[in-house]
């Protein structure tokens, strides 16, 4: 089935080249790997920060600092996790931040870049950054095993991946790369199937995660996570094929300098805000501050929440892991089954599955809040299983309204606005996480909800727009 669409992706290839690799546009084995290797590093990661800083920060012996996050945790241990919580929370919110800033101000480049000079050298840089960040998070880990370590030291692994454009520079290649070899009618379609490779990735690594640990060390964790990355470098060199148009590329001696010229910003600022007929530039940027939005509650609520479940329910890596897996096994089966069979018998529009998926994340994140046992959670992502479709589905209906020529540039600062947000996000969910601690920590599920309230009323906005447009054009013809 796969194979079938895929062979549809590009309708004119222009050359007998382009014809013979069509089926090199494929792109869901590379993200798998990148997605697995996040994952499978997401709890551990946090788990190494509080060992990190009980035995160096707070100077613990050893042995009792191995006893938190595992089952049947004393008094004592208790107490000790929530004086560290505070300082590693500090930690997590520097991550978040490193992880943004400078994505934030390559992003805007990025997309008039590679309209220029492709898409495939966009995925290979990200790849490669992340790989050197997860090699050096193994190298770090390593050395804790016979030396106590600063845990900020952590945090530095990052930079590999901020400078080479982090997630931003990620999402608007790949995002771009579908909208380039796809068509508006199975466009959506893609998106999802992608999306589905990411979840796939996140559940292989969250599933191997905790076992990998129990067996070995956190080492061995982030030199998988590398060597999962390292395939996907292979094979974005090897495998993937560019997909502009080779008589569409630039030629230039240094494309790298080419990279950071201001009037390309100038084209993208010009692009984004200019006159679009009918209400397509009010419904791109409703559908971009709702992007923005979700990324805003979803990296927040990232920057605590692991420590929320170990606070709230005394949950270890294995717990989380077994919830982590369950629910991103609820968002494939949403992103593909339920996709298919909501479409099948309701067609609703690309944008109302949109504001369906921020409906759905909406009620999951205040089941989340309210949670007093840990059937709730299992309940709410039970609930919730299609929340998955937001992002893809949003990113259609830009990819639908903008014309091939803008896609890049429009992608480009969306995902640049989207890398801002952890600087806002990062601080205020890690102060009330802080400041509600002792009464409530899961005050800032509720945030998280509202927003995606609002984000599901941005798409609800953009459907009543699009029937405006088509209620006028209808009158028109007749």
């Amino acid at each position: 089935m796969e194979n079938n669409e895929n062979a549809d992706l590009v309708e004119e290839p222009t050359s007998p080249s382009l014809e013979r690799k069509q089926r090199y546009f494929i792109l869901e084995p590379a993200v798998l790997l990148v997605f697995f290797a996040w994952n499978i590093c997401s709890a551990v990661f946090t788990n190494q920060i509080v060992y990190q800083t009980c035995t160096f920060v707070f100077k613990k012996n050893e042995s009792l600092c191995a006893q938190l996050g595992t089952v049947n945790e004393t008094e004592e241990i208790q107490e000790l996790e929530k004086a560290i919580q505070p300082y590693t929370s500090n930690i997590m919110m520097a991550k978040a931040l490193v992880e943004s800033v400078f994505p934030a101000f390559c992003g805007i480049f990025i997309g008039p870049w590679s309209d220029r000079y492709g898409r495939k050298p966009v995925l290979v840089a990200s790849f490669v950054g992340s790989f050197l960040t997860y090699s050096t998070l193994a190298l770090i880990s390593f050395i804790s095993m016979y030396y106590s370590i600063n845990p900020w030291y952590y945090v530095l692994a990052y930079i590999t991946t901020a400078l080479s454009g982090g997630t931003p520079m990620l999402i608007t290649g790949v995002f771009c790369y579908i909208a380039d070899v796809t068509t508006e009618k199975n466009r959506a379609t893609k998106m999802a199937i992608v999306e589905a490779a990411v979840f796939t990735g996140l559940l292989a690594g969250t599933l191997s995660s905790s076992y990998i640990l129990q067996w070995t060390n956190s080492a061995t964790v982030f030199t998988v996570a590398a060597g999962s990355v390292f395939l996907g470098v292979l094979y974005n060199i090897f495998y993937i094929e560019e997909s502009i148009k080779p008589h569409e590329l630039a030629e230039s001696n240094s494309k790298l300098r080419e990279l950071f010229r201001f009037d390309l910003v100038s084209e993208l600022v010009q692009t984004c805000f200019k006159h679009r007929p009918n209400y397509d530039r009010l419904i791109i940027w409703l559908v971009i501050l709702a992007l923005a939005a979700n990324i805003f509650a979803m990296d927040g609520t990232a920057t605590v929440f692991i420590l929320f479940l170990r606070e709230r329910f005394e949950w270890t890596v294995k717990d989380y892991s077994f919830y982590d897996a369950t629910t991103i096994i609820l968002m494939i089966f949403g992103n593909t089954i339920g996709l298919y069979a909501i479409k099948k018998v309701f067609n609703p529009s690309v944008t109302m599955l949109a504001a369906l998926g921020f409906s759905f994340y909406a009620i999951n994140s205040t089941i989340q809040g309210m949670a007093s046992e840990p059937w709730h959670l299992y309940m709410g992502a039970s609930i919730c299983f299609m929340k998955g479709i937001a992002g893809p589905m949003s990113r259609a209906v830009i990819s639908n309204t903008a014309p091939a020529t803008d896609i890049g540039k429009i992608f480009s600062l969306t995902t640049s606005i989207e890398s801002i947000t952890p600087l806002l996000s990062a601080p205020l969910y890690t102060y009330v996480y802080k400041s509600t601690l002792a009464w409530y920590p899961g005050a800032f599920n509720l945030i998280t909800a509202m927003l995606y309230f609002i984000c599901a009323c941005l798409l609800i906005f953009v459907r009543v727009f699009q029937s405006m447009y088509q209620s006028i054009n209808y009158i028109s013809v007749n």
